[in-house]
């Protein structure tokens, strides 16, 4: 039997084990990674049996062990703020506590260390949220202009969102008349007579709303089994994305037909814009530099195989693979989640702005040419999730086994 003190000592350690856990989930880290980092730290302090189960609201954890008894613990999970840098830290106090198990109390301050972290000032957002809109307008096709005009409108539109958050408006409410906004303020250049490109300046700005990154990670956890969290994620991403794209084309004018865009052209901003993305989301410059890299190499893949001829979708597999291998070889490198390169990584393929022309054609009435984009939006994010989830399970055979080799012949 054990003792009222060693089942509050271990209560405590499960707490704190679920606060690791919510924080990383809440960050930008995948199901299973959390559902590994909290079984992992319950193990540390002599459990025997873990269960945990993570959706995208809760987290349920029980813990069984001769010496602890049976405990269970629940917690709800706000919604995702993804924070690079807090993500990194929290992987690390992770890796820590397992090598050298802390006491509750210690493991409390670190956390409430992470949670006082500087966070990215409104006026780095602003600038960052301008540099990915400008680079992404390019990216689609805009001009020079355009790009230009998308910047203006990105300052604009991220201190309105700075405005909103300040209310107590529904978030969802909030980005679908944040979207709607953003796509009157394009349209205000054409009516002052500057001869721009709306859509590109749209689909620059839709970049930095669009919950594409929390769609890739509902994606992979589906492809990992993870099949309620998966759903659960896609399905809130999947609508949230519709509505943000419907607020931009719904005050849309003119053509979806953008320019070409040059490939020196594709391989720099996907540079650029990777770069500020990982800021935006309180990366560290260093790493946000790695991740950069890693995004214009994913996209170069891509290029490679359109320009081979092959399938568009297998260009787009073959970028997501790229962006994964590299994004693990970097994991071990800094010692920190995969995940901080690889969103990054995938992030010029996240199909925001082939979301931007499905939604395009639904306002307009085009239901056939609806139909088809948005099949191919789907199979652009199929592609994507099937690359990832494929080559990580590759990496995760062939370091298995050199484990294996290793200790085989130690």
């Amino acid at each position: 039997m054990i003792n009222e003190k060693q089942r509050i000592n271990i209560n405590n350690i499960l707490e704190r084990a679920i606060d690791i856990g919510q924080r990383m989930l809440v960050t930008g880290a995948e199901v299973s990674r959390v559902e590994r980092t909290i079984n992992f730290i319950c193990r540390a302090y002599g459990a025997r049996h873990v269960d945990v189960m993570v959706i995208t609201s809760s987290i349920i954890v029980t813990i069984r062990g001769a010496d602890i008894g049976v405990l269970t613990q629940m917690r709800r999970v706000p919604p995702q703020n993804f924070d690079f840098q807090r993500l990194k830290a929290l992987n690390q106090l992770s890796r820590e506590i397992c090598a050298a198990p802390l006491t509750s109390d210690e493991i409390k301050e670190r956390i409430r260390v992470i949670d006082t972290m500087e966070q990215t000032s409104l006026g780095a957002s602003v600038f960052y949220w301008a540099m990915i809109a400008a680079s992404f307008s390019a990216f689609f096709g805009g001009r020079f202009e355009d790009a230009v005009c998308a910047g203006i409108v990105g300052v604009l539109l991220r201190l309105i969102q700075y405005g909103l958050s300040r209310t107590k408006l529904n978030a969802y409410c909030s980005l679908v008349l944040l979207s709607f906004l953003g796509g009157m303020l394009a349209n205000s250049f054409l009516w002052l007579g500057f001869d721009i490109h709306p859509a590109a300046i749209n689909m620059g700005n839709i970049m930095p709303v669009i919950p594409g990154l929390a769609l890739m990670n509902s994606i992979r956890d589906m492809f990992s089994q993870e099949t309620i969290s998966g759903l659960l994620k896609s399905a809130e991403a999947i609508i949230l994305s519709l509505l943000i794209a419907a607020g931009f084309a719904f005050s849309a004018t003119g053509t979806i037909i953008a320019y070409e865009t040059q490939w020196w052209v594709y391989l720099l901003t996907s540079l650029v814009g990777g770069f500020c993305f990982h800021m935006l989301f309180h990366g560290h410059i260093k790493d946000a530099g790695m991740g950069a890299v890693v995004c214009m190499g994913a996209w170069g893949f891509t290029m490679l195989f359109l320009a081979l001829d092959w399938n568009e979708f297998a260009g787009y597999f073959a970028g997501a693979v790229f962006a994964t291998i590299a994004a693990e070889l970097l994991a071990r490198v800094y010692k920190c989640p995969a995940t901080i390169f690889l969103i990054i990584g995938v992030i010029a393929m996240v199909p925001g702005g082939a979301l931007y022309r499905t939604m395009f054609y639904a306002v307009s009435g085009d239901w056939s040419a609806f139909g088809m984009q948005g099949i191919k939006t789907f199979l652009y994010a199929v592609s994507i999730a099937a690359g990832i989830v494929i080559a990580t399970a590759i990496w995760e055979t062939v370091k298995d086994r050199l484990v294996s080799y290793q200790k085989a012949h130690a």
